[in-house]
């Protein structure tokens, strides 16, 4: 617990605002929010202060200056590093994982870079309240070595990896360890604090010219507040998808929704038909139990050149979307068909093989 210093004396100013309820509470500025977020990364505010400050924001609703300042302080917080190549996708599925479906970044990273579109990956073991399945549990149970545990080496590593290889994951214990610290406190809360919106969005891997944002949303209005955070951050272009449990997959059965901006600036809302682009399924998938073995088959299947089930038309139509929009296929549908002959000719696979350190 921190001493009664200047930071608990400055929370306690801070809670005096956002913490007296519905009616009383009072937004904070960007500046202010800022310096909130700041006084928990740096642990100047106790435990407790922390926990009453995520809890009292998120029942009184972050604004969107407020959340512009929380990023900052995030971002402010990281190890922010260009990898030597032009351009970089961020592929930014939620931190707390996913529980009834799977979802497929990895694989997506890997037939992105087989068609030349570097691309990262940023994640954690799991999040409280949810807990859910995430990459960096599935990758590790395949057998990858993630080079988690360095800090900035391992993400400076992470971008010698994206641009030699043209794909690279890197974790949050890494590239933020005092967000990563937070954990046991948000372990104790029975909420989901605004940082489960914003520690995808921090980008630590970016590109020498350009960083393409791909992002999840689910509930009404939050497809706004993170195509604004991402102007703001400087990023080239955000593609938002519509997707299960916030992640960035399409859906295969029906249609999906995208917004975000293009990278001319350009604000957009697309509605994605799988069968404009081949990649239709009939019904529903049905994923069965859900755990991390049954995830890992998921993928493999997607990779296999031989099968067009639901694994492998998800990867196709999500690589088609973000090529794209980031200008490397003139068309959805060209995409695909690129997305397609990386998985077909198995460059994709041999690709995938190299998110390992």
């Amino acid at each position: 617990m921190s001493d009664r210093g200047e930071g608990w004396n400055r929370m306690r100013e801070v809670l005096t605002r956002v913490a007296v309820g519905p009616k009383g509470s009072k937004d904070l500025d960007r500046d202010g929010a800022r310096e909130a977020m700041a006084l928990c990364l740096d642990r100047s505010a106790s435990d407790i202060q922390i926990a009453t400050f995520l809890i009292a924001e998120r029942l009184k609703r972050e604004t969107t200056e407020e959340n512009l300042g929380f990023l900052d302080a995030l971002v402010s917080a990281s190890t922010i590093t260009q990898a030597s190549t032009p351009e970089v996708v961020s592929l930014c599925d939620p931190h707390d994982g996913f529980l009834r479906a799977p979802h497929f970044a990895p694989v997506t990273a890997a037939v992105l870079a087989a068609c030349g579109l570097p691309t990262a990956l940023n994640g954690a073991v799991t999040l409280p309240p949810k807990n859910g399945i995430t990459a960096r549990q599935v990758l590790t149970h395949m057998g990858f070595a993630l080079d988690i545990g360095d800090g900035e080496a391992s993400v400076g590593r992470a971008a010698e990896r994206l641009a030699t290889r043209g794909l690279a994951y890197v974790d949050v214990e890494d590239y933020c360890p005092a967000l990563a610290e937070l954990t046991e406190i948000r372990v104790e809360m029975a909420k989901r604090p605004f940082l489960a919106t914003l520690e995808k969005l921090i980008t630590p891997l970016r590109g020498q010219e350009k960083t393409h944002v791909v992002g999840g949303w689910v509930h009404s209005g939050y497809e706004t507040l993170l195509a604004t955070l991402m102007r703001d951050l400087g990023m080239t272009s955000t593609l938002l998808v519509k997707g299960g449990e916030g992640h960035i997959d399409p859906r295969v059965h029906t249609t999906t929704t995208t917004t975000g901006y293009r990278p001319n600036g350009e604000a957009f809302t697309e509605e994605i038909e799988p069968k404009c682009y081949g990649t239709l399924i009939s019904e529903s998938p049905d994923w069965g139990t859900v755990d991390i073995g049954r995830v890992a088959e998921a993928w493999a299947e997607a990779l296999d050149p031989k099968h067009r089930t639901a694994p492998g038309q998800i990867v196709r139509l999500l690589a088609g979307m973000v090529l794209s929009h980031t200008g490397r296929a003139t068309t959805i549908m060209r995409g695909v068909g690129e997305a397609h002959q990386q998985i077909a000719s198995g460059r994709a696979r041999a690709q995938f093989e190299l998110l390992g350190s």
